[in-house]
């Protein structure tokens, strides 16, 4: 006869079926009452474990997967939820503990590798992580969460070309992947394919008109690819969704900056600083900004953040030794530090001679391209070319950040600041004398830079300067070097230009060149600071968005009294400037 008051206990299928049901408060009972009456039943324990996990009841889950190991120490499934219970809690280090013991149980178990990168990452060892990724790949190739993780942490390495190729394995594996077209288009901007990136976006864009994401990736691509007007718009739309975001008014400073819309740039930049009030790239801008409108306090003082841009903290690294701010100099060492570009270095170098002038013995670390010319600089002392190790100097700055801690805002403009080898520039004065008769001796650079961000505008065609080979009595030679040399190849019958960048191997044998012209013509590069600070007659061809130093408008500069400035009127179009040079040299 049946007994009432015994009541049958569940088996571990019935709790199982009630489990993957959902039914998570029966199958929570089913599990109690099979280890009421089993206490060791490792199974059901770990099972409401699993359930706790998902509910979620961390605590809880970590009590019974403790339990569970303590029976049974080398089981990899509950080593791996272990690991999981314990990233939920940010318990990151015993998370990888356990991943790790979970792969060595387990050693063909591509989840468990995976779980291990992800735990790696956390804690910031992007090395290890990646080594786990892949070792999930490669025991499961379709495994989509470790095809992500290795590529994000591939994206955290800065090796983006790898990052890329996972990314686009990701994408075959499942491309409606809501995380996948967001990393593909970030390593897509990222390696510099921003046609293909703003394509990624725009099927992004497609499912979610309002992904935040998407929005700013493709305003950023389409920037890159410098259509500026439509890069405003969509830099417009992401800021509707998230008005609030100061690296969105940064980035829509920047273009505007580029369409030389300079007063509507400096509100973004100010409200990008309203909000986040040590945004070092903004304060950057906004110091160009000022510099450009020559406010010089205000200016080199939020320049001076350019050091703590996420690309300055990679290039300025601190030395061994203290940082000037202003402090006094009579008999002090001093170590003024090289920075960005030859043209800077060119251009700051004549604040040697003023802190030489505060009592200061200075000696200057540059590249051995500008040493020989840095060595006869006013105010030098010595020069180095390497970065120096332990030394007695009493204070360092980098060059471009002197004159913020000058009490006198002048600009010291007495050229030439630069000599030459005079040895040099007679044998030059000789040859192209010989090769110029009684004519004017021009010199020419019309490219600069080609990885420049702007060089586009920067740089002028050479057969776009051809209406000046019209002008009578005039000997051209051609200063510029690189690749763009190979354009006088194309202008050679009507336009006789004489080809020395191929002998000018330093920069101390272009300063002889130029000291041995009438006149050097060039765009904004290098050679247009070396000219103006040996104190020759030098016209620059400024882009529409010219560079922080060239002011905003005016023929002159307040760094080089020797030049004369020609501006574009349209952004890319150098016909004004050209004609206005024409009529300039039919006068000399």
């Amino acid at each position: 006869m049946h007994n009432p008051s015994i009541s049958t206990t569940p088996s571990f299928d019935d709790a199982l079926a009630l489990h993957r049901a959902a039914q998570f408060e029966h199958a929570e009972q089913a599990y109690r009452a099979i280890l009421d009456a089993q206490p060791g039943d490792t199974k059901a324990r770990y099972m409401l474990g699993v359930l706790y996990l998902q509910r979620p009841d961390v605590g809880r889950a970590i009590e019974c997967f403790d339990a569970v190991l303590a029976l049974t120490p080398d089981d990899a499934d509950c080593l791996n939820d272990r690991g999981i219970a314990a990233l939920a809690v940010n318990d990151n280090d015993s998370a990888a503990r356990f991943f790790r013991r979970a792969t060595g149980c387990a050693p063909h178990d591509a989840l468990a590798h995976c779980n291990l990168g992800k735990a790696l990452r956390r804690l910031g060892r992007h090395e290890d992580a990646l080594c786990a990724f892949q070792q999930a790949l490669a025991l499961e190739s379709g495994y989509l969460e470790a095809a992500l993780g290795a590529a994000d942490t591939l994206e955290a390495l800065e090796r983006p070309t790898e990052a890329l190729a996972v990314y686009q394995h990701a994408a075959t594996l499942d491309p409606d992947d809501a995380r996948v077209l967001p990393g593909l288009g970030k390593t897509l901007n990222a390696v510099h394919l921003h046609a293909e990136a703003a394509e990624c976006y725009e099927r992004l864009l497609q499912r979610e008109p309002a992904n935040l994401q998407a929005l700013f990736g493709i305003a950023f691509a389409t920037d890159a690819q410098l259509k500026f007007d439509e890069a405003l718009c969509w830099y417009n739309r992401a800021l509707e969704v998230a008005p609030g975001s100061s690296t969105l008014h940064n980035n829509v400073a920047f273009t505007l900056t580029c369409l030389s819309r300079y007063d509507e740039a400096d509100q973004h930049l100010r409200r990008a600083l309203e909000l986040t009030p040590g945004l070092a790239n903004a304060r950057k801008l906004l110091g160009m900004s000022e510099l450009r409108r020559g406010n010089y306090r205000q200016g080199w003082e939020y320049y001076d953040d350019r050091k703590l841009t996420p690309s300055g903290m990679r290039e300025y690294g601190p030395l061994d030794i203290p940082e000037w701010q202003g402090e006094p100099l009579d008999g002090k060492r001093f170590l003024l530090a090289r920075e960005q570009g030859a043209g800077d270095q060119l251009q700051f170098v004549r604040y040697a001679g003023v802190l030489h002038d505060l009592g200061a013995t200075v000696d200057v670390w540059t590249s051995k391209e500008l040493a020989p010319l840095f060595r006869r600089a006013r105010g030098v002392h010595n020069v180095l070319t390497e970065p120096p190790g332990a030394s007695t100097y009493d204070y360092y700055c980098r060059v471009m950040s002197v004159p913020r801690w000058l009490s006198n805002e002048t600009i010291p403009c007495d050229v030439p600041y630069l000599s030459v080898d005079e040895a040099q520039t007679e044998a030059w004065r000789a040859r192209l004398e010989q090769a110029a008769g009684s004519k004017k001796k021009i010199g020419l650079v019309w490219a600069g830079n080609p990885d420049h961000y702007l060089d586009v505008y920067r740089s002028a065609p050479l057969a776009v300067l051809e209406p000046l080979a019209s002008v009578q009595g005039l000997a051209w030679f051609a200063l510029q070097m690189g690749a763009a040399e190979s354009q006088l190849d194309g202008l050679a019958h009507h336009w006789p230009i004489c080809a020395l960048g191929q002998l000018l191997d330093s920069f101390d044998a272009t300063a002889a060149v130029i000291d041995a012209l009438d006149l050097v013509i060039t765009v904004d590069t290098s050679v247009a600071h070396l000219a103006g600070a040996l104190g020759k007659p030098v016209w620059v061809m400024l882009p529409k968005q010219a560079d922080w130093r060239w002011m905003l408008s005016g023929d002159t500069s307040p760094w080089y009294p020797t030049a004369r400035l020609f501006r574009q009127q349209v952004l890319g179009d150098w016909t004004s400037a050209i004609e206005a040079m024409r009529s300039a040299l039919e006068a000399l």
